[in-house]
């Protein structure tokens, strides 16, 4: 357990993250700059991309389709017509009118991280029609969007419209014949996910009335995640996805919050004017919800720090404790604050009827009590306190108001990060009343390609319980707690951009291991994970007690994937999900390759036939940097690992090709041909690491004929996603990342690969 935190602390140091649902926390990235800046102005020049003829055709062809081409203009200070003529001389097809959806909260970062290496902090303002405000709010709260960026603005010089030279004429007419040459053939649009979902047909794989015994949450899959509540339509979690949840058996769904966001100010304590708004849409929610048998439960990690210029008074220096750039904490060790969150929490769950409850994050995400991220020492209140008192004290106040304001509703205790050594300490302070939470598979062994490591975040490739759980629990259980599994059903950063990895295996081995411990409560996803799936439904049959007693998960797999699939395809799709998790097991596990991997990319990430000389950002931008993608594993490992699942993805979808020519019911086909497009598209991400690591590796040992071969196979790679890419909304999207790419950008990779290849040095150089 002590190498597991060690490896998480290194792991934070160097990519200045840490929290449960990403990359283990950001505790640095809360930090306000002074008023009146934005974050990361280095001077770092931008990236070249060399396969535009400037970076004006590179910006129109970026947010064609996406920005209005009025918009367009004023950023380059042009005409209208001069946009629409570039674009034209690109091959780009006239658009009707741009989906406002890209500029929402719901698909903003699309936008912001496709012209982050273009333009410069202010026309990025007048693109996304954003105050200066509005854009440091979202680069620091809205999921830590400043570190998946890099924490580091490249240096871009303003843009403005140029006209085009002869030689960018001649490379205009080279784009439009790859464009042409891949138009699209009426693209399902992007956001349309749950067309291939039908109600009916999920509500098959749960028993008719017999209901989870335990709590079974999940996270919507298409959320906003910075400020949900402020949403009069709450397309968070629509009707239809609900109804869709319920019927894999979910019956609780989390929502992001921020406590000062959701009461008033109150004498010192923070507030927010529009409170009653939020706690109105959150009681809408509650009242939708309940009609499904769900039940909606608050993510909390309070009390959130806040800038230290917000202390500038006598009365609020008095509770201010640690402080950590420009934010500084409320110091949970003076009572007033201790209060403040029982108060705050009894008014809100008093006022919101029927709320479920919370789950509480202590000791990771944002800067909170003055023990969170690790330096109560530098508060005077609390450097002579025990840190186990610091951190029940907080999730004790907060339970207090929970279950003052709502006597049914449910606290969950997560011990994410807590100090190993100290977590029974912790335990025995709780209040009774509590349920301990643990991510199941943490500090699990594993060997890949003969490297041995721990589990230190999520994953579907290793098969929990782990010593970290087993061992957190059984102290739980000896104080009293009710005990519940932190787990990944759906998907992990293994893989964020698929919404569904069909490694139902290992799935159900897991379940089934947490059956056998008599653990009931489950939260199955994070940000990323919430799509209604064939998985959530086996997870939950399987952890309700179906495969107790036995050792062998076929009869069960086998007897679901027929309800589900038919008699006559049941079987091949029971053997497609054997060979899936045979070939996921073997993904190259670390927590350093989860987060900056090229994985949810896969092949819309760029090669350069330079190094770029930039470092690869938490599942962000990847760049070309191998070293920290591989993390411990050697090159040749990992290329190895990543084409073990590649091939196994390939033989499970030739599998379920089969049978979907076999299959005759209409219904059933249309499920077959949803799963072996993702399972085609899993393939194809993990040939494209495959691909751009030999890539690297070739280009850094000036081998001219390896580099060659793998643009060549990484363009057979691209020109195979695209089809799947235009049939299914669901492929490249995560809710906090919104889309990593969409159709532009595999053509632009053609094109990149294309200009690549034609500018390879001779093989004699």
């Amino acid at each position: 357990m002590k190498k597991k935190c060690s490896i998480v602390f290194l792991l934070t140091a160097a990519i200045a993250v840490g929290t449960a649902c990403r990359p283990a926390p950001a505790d640095d990235t809360t930090a306000l700059p002074p008023a009146g800046q934005l974050p990361g102005q280095t001077g770092k020049a931008a990236v070249t991309l060399e396969h535009f003829p400037s970076r004006v055709h590179a910006f129109i062809w970026r947010n064609w389709g996406l920005v209005p081409q009025e918009r367009l203009a004023e950023v380059l200070q042009t005409t209208v017509q001069n946009v629409r003529k570039t674009a034209a001389d690109m091959g780009l097809e006239r658009t009707p009118e741009t989906d406002p959806v890209w500029l929402s909260p719901k698909g903003y970062i699309t936008v912001l991280r496709r012209n982050w290496h273009l333009l410069p902090y202010e026309q990025i303002l007048q693109l996304l029609d954003l105050t200066q405000e509005e854009l440091e709010w979202r680069l620091y709260e809205d999921d830590f969007l400043f570190v998946k960026l890099g924490n580091i603005k490249p240096a871009c010089a303003p843009l403005y419209w140029e006209k085009p030279t002869a030689r960018m004429k001649k490379e205009c007419r080279e784009i439009a014949a790859l464009a042409k040459a891949h138009r699209a053939h009426d693209p399902v649009p992007r956001f349309d996910f749950f067309r291939d979902i039908p109600p009916q047909d999920q509500a098959r794989m749960t028993r008719p009335g017999k209901a989870p015994e335990g709590l079974r949450m999940a996270f919507s899959y298409c959320a906003e995640y910075g400020d949900p509540l402020m949403d009069p339509h709450q397309e968070s979690y629509s009707d239809e996805l609900l109804g869709q949840l319920a019927a894999q058996g979910i019956n609780a769904v989390w929502v992001h919050s921020v406590l000062r966001m959701l009461v008033e100010p109150s004498g010192p304590f923070p507030g927010d004017k529009d409170y009653r708004t939020r706690r109105k849409h959150l009681q809408t929610l509650v009242d939708r919800a309940a009609k499904h048998g769900i039940r909606v439960m608050l993510y909390v990690n309070e009390p959130r720090a806040l800038p230290q210029r917000w202390f500038d008074t006598p009365e609020r220096k008095q509770f201010a404790g640690v402080t950590e750039k420009e934010l500084q904490a409320l110091c949970t060790s003076d009572p007033r604050v201790l209060q403040w969150l029982t108060d705050s929490f009894r008014s809100l769950f008093e006022d919101v009827s029927g709320l479920g409850g919370v789950f509480t994050i202590t000791m990771s995400e944002n800067l909170t009590n003055c023990a969170s991220h690790n330096h109560a020492e530098q508060c005077a209140r609390c450097a002579s306190r025990p840190y186990e008192a610091i951190i029940a004290e907080v999730n004790n106040a907060i339970a207090e108001g929970v279950l003052t304001g709502n006597p049914d509703a449910r606290v969950l205790v997560w011990d994410w990060k807590w100090n190993d050594a100290l977590t029974g300490k912790i335990i025995d302070r709780l209040d009774k009343r509590c349920t301990l939470m643990c991510v199941s598979e943490w500090s699990l062994p594993i060997d890949r390609g003969g490297i041995s490591s721990n589990v230190s975040e999520y994953s579907l490739s290793a098969v929990g319980p782990g010593p970290w759980a087993t061992g957190h629990w059984a102290l739980a259980a000896k104080a009293g707690l009710r005990t519940a599994a932190k787990v990944m059903v759906n998907n992990t950063w293994e893989l964020g951009s698929i919404p569904v990895i069909p490694a139902m295996d290992l799935i159900a081995r897991h379940a089934q291991q947490l059956a056998g411990l008599g653990v009931t409560d489950a939260m199955m996803t994070w940000s990323l994970g919430g799509y209604p799936s064939v998985n959530y439904a086996v997870f939950q049959r399987i952890l309700s007690g179906e495969a107790l007693g036995t050792d062998d998960l076929d009869p069960v797999l086998r007897q679901m994937a027929e309800e589900y699939y038919g008699k006559q395809s049941g079987p091949a799709v029971r053997a497609a999900w054997k060979v899936f998790s045979e070939g996921f097991s073997e993904y190259p596990y670390y927590i350093g390759t989860l987060y900056r991997g090229p994985q949810h990319m896969g092949p819309a990430n760029l090669f350069y036939r330079q190094p770029s000389g930039w470092k690869s950002t938490m599942v962000g931008i990847p760049y070309d940097d191998l070293t920290s993608w591989r993390s411990i594993y050697p090159a040749d490992v990992y290329i190895g690992q990543n084409r073990k699942v590649a091939e196994a993805f390939a033989r499970g979808a030739d599998i379920l090709d089969r049978a979907l020519s076999q299959e005759t019911d209409p219904a059933v086909r249309q499920k077959l041909a949803v799963d072996l497009r993702r399972a085609q598209a899993i393939k194809c991400h993990f040939r494209a690491i495959v691909n751009q690591s030999a890539f690297i590796l070739h280009r850094d040992a000036g081998d001219t004929a390896g580099m060659k071969q793998a643009l060549e196979e990484e363009l057979e790679n691209v020109c195979e996603y695209l089809p799947l890419l235009d049939a299914d909304p669901t492929l490249g999207y995560e809710s906090s990342n919104h889309y990593f790419f969409v159709r532009g950008d595999l053509i632009e990779k053609i094109i990149n690969l294309k200009w690549i290849l034609s500018n390879l040095p001779s093989e004699s150089q």
